[in-house]
């Protein structure tokens, strides 16, 4: 299937140009994007078409699915665009900054029975998959307890992510990925947010670092940390009544790296498991393709985008917001 990338900034450029052509059943068609050079220096090496003006991309007969990878604020309105074209709409996380706006993209898409899918790419890697399936299998017992973070350091060019009116922030960035974790995790659990902080410092204009605390259906606590600014993390550590286990690099990691799985068992004895090596990003574009085919898969990726949606406004609405200073 044909697919146009909308937005050229360095992860679009980086991560997602490969993994479309990489990605088995599709073609990268072609890039949109407002800045002409980069159109031209992407189609050039791409061998693709360009555009800067997405209303003549979207009434290209030959396009079949739109990679929206604009800043959060902006997908609302592009989301809706390549909808209402008749495109699959395939979006950079979060899908938009507001409840209410996902959900009327979920409804678009649901009505004119196109696919709308949420870049959560880590969810298609090896390392997830292994790890939902120690859950699933029992291996750790009862689950007691689950610590999840991610934490980014200070951009050389931070570009959308410090502009409150482009959907700038930490939540929205960098939290959503283990609010996502979480319920990928335990898709059969309930979670209600217990308690959640989101801070602003240093003069910052959008949030730069949060935490929550989720409660779960089945009687585990998940506590979440997200930050911007800080030093890097990326790692989940679940606590059970038969044993424990932990895994760095969940959510972003390069093709090459093998994951590593350290287990503790009831009396602290430590061993180690791996998983495959993998291009996630790859792996999730052709997970996003098969499911065009299949309408109860495109429902399951609306009802998951769903979810993360109202607990992202469930973490806003009830968060206990803060201003905090430098030293």
């Amino acid at each position: 299937m044909r697919l146009v990338v909308w937005g050229l900034g360095h992860h679009a450029i980086d991560k997602i140009l490969p993994a479309v052509s990489a990605a088995d059943g599709l073609e990268l068609y072609g890039v949109c994007s407002r800045n002409p050079m980069s159109v031209a220096n992407c189609s050039r090496a791409w061998k693709c078409r360009g555009w800067t003006e997405p209303e003549s991309m979207l009434r290209d007969p030959q396009v079949e699915i739109v990679y929206v990878a604009t800043p959060i604020g902006l997908h609302v309105e592009h989301g809706k665009a390549a909808l209402a074209a008749g495109r699959h709409l395939w979006c950079e996380k979060a899908l938009t900054s507001r409840l209410v706006d996902t959900l009327a993209l979920l409804e678009q898409s649901r009505g004119s029975g196109l696919s709308v899918c949420e870049a959560h790419m880590y969810l298609h890697h090896p390392q997830f998959l292994r790890l939902s399936k120690y859950l699933s299998d029992g291996r750790l017992g009862r689950i007691l307890s689950v610590w999840c973070g991610f934490g980014i350091p200070p951009l050389a060019n931070p570009g959308f992510r410090s502009d409150p009116r482009l959907g700038g922030g930490a939540l929205l960035d960098v939290g959503c990925y283990p609010i996502s974790a979480i319920q990928a995790l335990f898709p059969n659990d309930a979670q209600i947010v217990k308690y959640s902080s989101v801070a602003s410092r240093d003069g910052a204009l959008v949030d730069t670092d949060g935490y929550c605390v989720l409660e779960l259906s089945n009687g585990a606590v998940a506590t979440l940390e997200w930050k911007i600014n800080s030093a890097y993390r990326n790692e989940i550590d679940i606590w059970g009544e038969e044993a424990s286990l932990s895994t760095d690099k969940l959510f972003s990691k390069p093709a090459e790296y093998i994951p590593m799985f350290r287990f503790r068992n009831a009396q602290g004895g430590e061993t180690v498991e791996y998983a495959e090596a993998a291009d996630h990003f790859v792996l999730m574009l052709e997970a996003f393709r098969r499911s065009i085919a299949d309408a109860r898969a495109m429902e399951s990726e609306r009802r998951a985008i769903q979810r993360r949606a109202e607990v992202l406004d469930r973490i806003w609405s009830i968060s206990s917001a803060r201003t905090v200073q430098g030293v």
